[in-house]
Order: structure tokens, then C-alpha cells, then sequence
């Protein structure tokens, strides 16, 4: 994969971007997604990347935080997003599309394109793992936060 195009697949913490800072009423949803985004990549630096890869958990916080953008994704740029081979990553789509969490539709833009977004049952189930990890009341430094739904 030519560089250009790998740096545009790669989580914010390899491009160099932080993570938003917490605003004071608290984080939204969008940027707790985005900090654990940053966080398993910071993870990739020290651990090796085969060892600690869940391409269903990088798939499903790439597909929330577009949904939260409002920003297109394709079933090419989710495969990059997942770090394994083409045929591996698109099981995991079919999975992720049997448990009811995503869905595939025709890009209207470009007909020979597949769209990717989460289904409403996926989008609820990355709100409350989001919550859960760090809106717990009592424990953690975001926990116990008013979270902001963006």
C-alpha cells in the first residue's frame, strides 16, 4: 500500500493528531471514541500489532465515529481500518452484518461502491461500551462525567 494512501487508513495517533481535548462539560461520545481510537494505536507501538489486533472492535469505532461525522465509509476503507488480509477482514464484516451491528448498502454516490454504517442496534452498542468504559460513576478520571451525545 503506497504511503499516502496508508497514512489516510491509519488512526489519528500515528498521523500525529491528538485526541480532542475534554471540553468542560464533559466529553462527548465522539471523543471518547476517538481516544480509544488513539489508544490502541499508541498500544501498536509497544506490543506487536498481531498479538493485540481486534479488527471488530477497530471496524466498529472507525464506523461510530463516521456515523458521528456523518462521513461515508466504504467496505475498502474498512478493511484497511481492520489491519488484516482482505478475505479475513470481510468475514469479520459478514460476522459484524450477521450479529446485526452493521449493515452494507450501494453507495448512491458511486454504484460500484459498498457502503458501510452501524445499524441502530450497532450504534447503541458502541454508545453503552463507550459509556461503560469511561462514564462509570466513581472510578477513572472521565468517569461519573456528564457525556455529551454530539
Amino acid at each position: 500500500m503506497p504511503k499516502n494512501l496508508a497514512a489516510r487508513y491509519h488512526p489519528p495517533a500515528h498521523r500525529g493528531i491528538r485526541p480532542p481535548a475534554m471540553r468542560e462539560s464533559g466529553p462527548s461520545l465522539l471523543d471518547l471514541a476517538r481516544q480509544t481510537q488513539a489508544m490502541r494505536a499508541r498500544t501498536a507501538q509497544f506490543c506487536p500489532r498481531d498479538v493485540f489486533r481486534d479488527s471488530a472492535w477497530d471496524m466498529m469505532l472507525e464506523l461510530f465515529i463516521a456515523d458521528q461525522q456523518r462521513r461515508p465509509i466504504c467496505v475498502k476503507e474498512l478493511i484497511l481500518v481492520s489491519g488484516e488480509s482482505a478475505t479475513s477482514a470481510l468475514r469479520r464484516i459478514d460476522r459484524l452484518e450477521g450479529a446485526e451491528l452493521l449493515q452494507r448498502s450501494t453507495d448512491p454516490a458511486d454504484h460500484r461502491r459498498l457502503a458501510v454504517t452501524l445499524t441502530e442496534r450497532g450504534n447503541a452498542a458502541m454508545t453503552a461500551m463507550l459509556r461503560q468504559l469511561f462514564l462509570t460513576k466513581g472510578e477513572g478520571s472521565h468517569r461519573g462525567a456528564e457525556v455529551r451525545p454530539d
